[in-house]
Order: structure tokens, then sequence, then C-alpha cells
């Protein structure tokens, strides 16, 4: 659906009825209409009424006060002299911005032979929930950045809920239960997307290395290009104002890694500038193992320790760790459902205070070896590391000769401290000095904390 128009007057369609607006807040309004034509936009959760002018490119924007989220439906009216737009059925709450490449973008449709894991049944759960509103921004590309996207804002209902994003929208429900206000769940991802696709010309000019100059528009999957869905589906979309922004993308750019923490660190901080909120929230997906056996070389290992450093580096974000729940033989993995929670647990404990929710698996803090044995401790464990039954797995243990062996390891605790710790030994490594958790392709991850939020894979050497 393109822009609601009467006469000289037009909205995107981010903007229409069925909409959520960011509560609490100072939201942009903007849209066209002829110039030097006074543009009126009365509110109807205040009664508020705020007036501007279109500049020469026939373009205007206002700014209009939020209040506290509400699940009572108000009515927003644009008007100027000619015609005005009447918007109905608008709840205040708070918008979720859901993005990414194919594992954000599958729907409970699943791809052939790759299902997501219990649809139907979250398709049954979720009948009618008018609480929660789904706009769906339609793929696309541009070599130039674009005025408008195609969407319209949907029901939350089976018959809406099963073309959207299956983590976008496990995540938002999941948000939906415990907050219990209004949740707008705004999808803009688009399949085998790299991060670059989603930064505009100027930004990628600064962080350098990329041929801007020679960028074709392909069909298929190698159509991801530096820039192309900025300018097509993220750029028309701003400045919207938002909650924060929920991303499971990394698989595109598992060839290039070595930039890859600088990338996406520079991409988390320059979506903040777009949105024009130098603090907002970023719960991100680190992708999960995979054979790439397709690929003959490539190791995706490296992209998650990218991850896991972004995470470390940049603040007020989140990494959703897969490594339990990876597919060998496909790249997008089933259980969205429990990709959709996890990503939840970081909203409710960082964004909405839910401290009681843990969000965070173990990570690695420090190295002892004792007696030929390797012992690991870790931080965010409360009460313990766990393997919730599986058979503890997936470590290596290297020497000074940097040869990495397949390694036993135990959960126990430090003596006299009781500090939950790991020990790692081989028969085929008298001095160990390195460990090495799940650093391959595909790994089944078998160590969590108590709360049972897995381990990321890792690696306590540079080698």
């Amino acid at each position: 659906m393109g822009m609601s128009q009467q006469g000289t007057l037009s909205l995107p369609p981010i903007f229409d009825s069925r909409m959520i607006l960011q509560q609490e807040d100072s939201v942009v309004i903007w849209g066209s209409s002829d110039y030097g034509e006074i543009v009126i936009i009365e509110t109807g959760w205040d009664n508020g009424i705020y007036q501007t002018t279109p500049s020469v490119d026939k373009k205007w924007s206002v700014k209009v006060a939020t209040p506290k989220a509400s699940f009572t439906p108000y009515q927003m009216v644009i008007r100027n002299s000619d015609a005005s737009i009447i918007l109905d059925d608008i709840l205040i709450g708070d918008v979720w911005f859901v993005s990414g490449q194919s594992n954000m973008y599958e729907s409970f449709r699943g791809f052939i032979n790759q299902p997501v894991n219990r649809a139907q049944e979250i398709l049954l759960e979720s009948s009618n929930i008018t609480g929660i509103r789904l706009f769906k921004v339609k793929e696309s590309s541009s070599l130039v950045e674009r005025d408008s996207i195609d969407g319209s804002w949907q029901y939350a209902k089976p018959g809406n809920i099963i073309d959207f994003s299956a983590v976008g929208y496990v995540f938002g429900k999941t948000v939906y239960d415990y907050v219990n206000i209004p949740i707008g769940l705004v999808q803009c991802a688009q399949s085998g997307t790299k991060a670059e696709a989603w930064l505009d010309k100027q930004a990628l000019v600064e962080f350098g290395g990329f041929d801007l100059e020679n960028i074709v528009i392909e069909e298929g999957l190698g159509k991801s290009k530096p820039m192309l869905q900025y300018n097509s589906m993220l750029y028309p979309l701003l400045p919207l104002r938002i909650k924060g922004v929920v991303w499971y993308q990394g698989e595109g750019n598992v060839g290039t890694w070595k930039t890859y923490e600088e990338l996406f660190s520079f991409l988390i901080n320059k979506w903040r500038d777009y949105f024009d909120d130098p603090d907002l929230p970023f719960y991100y997906v680190q992708i999960a193992p995979f054979s790439y056996d397709f690929a003959p070389g490539l190791e995706s290992q490296y992209l998650r320790e990218a991850q896991l450093n972004t995470m470390k580096k940049v603040t007020n974000v989140g990494m959703v760790v897969t490594l339990d729940i990876g597919s060998k033989d496909k790249i997008h993995p089933p259980e969205k459902e429990t990709v959709g929670k996890r990503l939840a647990y970081w909203a409710l404990n960082k964004t909405y205070g839910v401290s009681s929710i843990a969000c965070r698996g173990p990570e690695f803090k420090s190295l002892n070896v004792v007696e030929g044995k390797a012992n690991l401790k870790f931080d965010f464990v409360p009460g313990g590391l766990s393997t919730f039954g599986k058979e503890l797995n997936g470590f290596e243990v290297a020497g000074k000769d940097r040869k990495f062996y397949s390694a036993e390891a135990e959960i126990g605790t430090e003596h006299g401290t009781w500090e939950p710790m790991i020990s790692v030994w081989s028969d085929q490594v008298e001095d160990p000095v390195a460990v090495r958790y799940g650093f391959t392709n595909y790994v089944n991850g078998t160590l969590y904390n108590i709360q049972g939020l897995p381990a990321s894979s890792f690696r306590t050497d540079d080698w």
C-alpha cells in the first residue's frame, strides 16, 4: 500500500489507521502538501492542534507529544485547505523495529524444507490480539534514497501473523504479555542482506573499503550490495520514533568476518543517529551453528566471535546466543520461538527493568592451569553452570605448540571459594595454555548457566 492521499495532501503508509505511536515521546509526523499550504494536525488524545508549512519540495513534518501507553483508541486528523485525512484506531505504546536478513525475515510459513517449529500452535494462541499491531515493509532495493515504502498496519491475527517475522512476532508477543501495553512491530528485513546494505552512502564512505560507484541491482541471493536496503526500506521510515531495535543478521558477512566487529559496531551507532536516539536499545542474535558445506573455507565461528565482542564494546546492546539450537544442514534453524523469547528477555531485563528475568549466558572470564588441567571461570553465572542433561562437550585444548586436541571437560567449583568453573584437559596436552569451546562452524552447544541461557562459542587465545 502506498501513501494515503486526499487532494494535495499525502502521508506515508507508516502513518495510517491502526498504527501504534511511541509513548511519552516527541513523535515526528511527516508527509507532503503544496508549497506554502498550511497543514494542521489534530491529535485526539490531548485535543492538540499543531500546524506547519511545507517547504519548496512540498515536504512537511511536525513533532507531536504523545501520552503514556494506553489501550484507548484515538483519532488523528491531518488537513490542509482542500483535503483532510482521518486516521482511526491509533494506540499509544512501544514500537520495536525488527530488522536483519533471512532468519529475521522468515515467517511462520517457513522456507522450503526449513520449517518454523510450533508455527501452528503459535498462530492458534494468537487468535486476535488488538494490542499488537504489525507493519511489514515490502522488500526492495534502490540505488537512490526513496521517499516511501509499501506496507500497512495490521492487527495481530493469524491471517496477518503467518506472513510476519516469526522471531519478531514472538519477541513482541512475549514483551506484550509481560508489560501489558500496546506493542507495535515494524518489520524491515530482507533475505541475503549484508550489514553494509543497511547503511547510507555517506556512512559507507566514512567507514571506507566499499566500491559505491559500480553497484548493480541483481536478482536472487547475490543481490546484497552496500546501501541498497537503506535507500529503499530504511530511509523512507526515518526519523520514526521507536523504543528499540531487534536484529538478526550476520550470515551474509561470514566471508568478511575480519571487518564485521568494526562494521557492526559502526552500524549500531549510525542507526542511533538515524533514529535520533543516542542510547537506542539494540538487541541482536548471534548467528546459529551451521555446516557451511556449500562454501568450503568459511569459518563462521569468527563471525560469532565478532558479534560477541561487539556486545562487550558497545553500550546498551544485548546478544542472544543460539549455539544450542542451530541446524547442521539448515542455515535457517527451526527454533525461531526460542530466539524470539531470548530477545524478549533482553528487552524485559534491560529496557523494562525486570531484573528477575535473566538475559545473558555464561561468558569466559579467566583461565588458570592447575596440575595439567585448564580451569575456566565465567561471568553471568549466578547459581552456577549446567548442561541441563546434555553431555558436556565441544572443548579443545592446546599447549605451547598451538595444536588443539579434543578435550574432556567437567563442571565443578573452585576449592575454597565455591565459584563455578569448568576443568578442561586432554592426555595429549601435558601443559595446556589455551582452550576453545564450540569454535567451529557447527556445534550443538551444551554449556548453560542455571537460568538456561547458553554460552557462546569462545577461545582464550588470539592465535
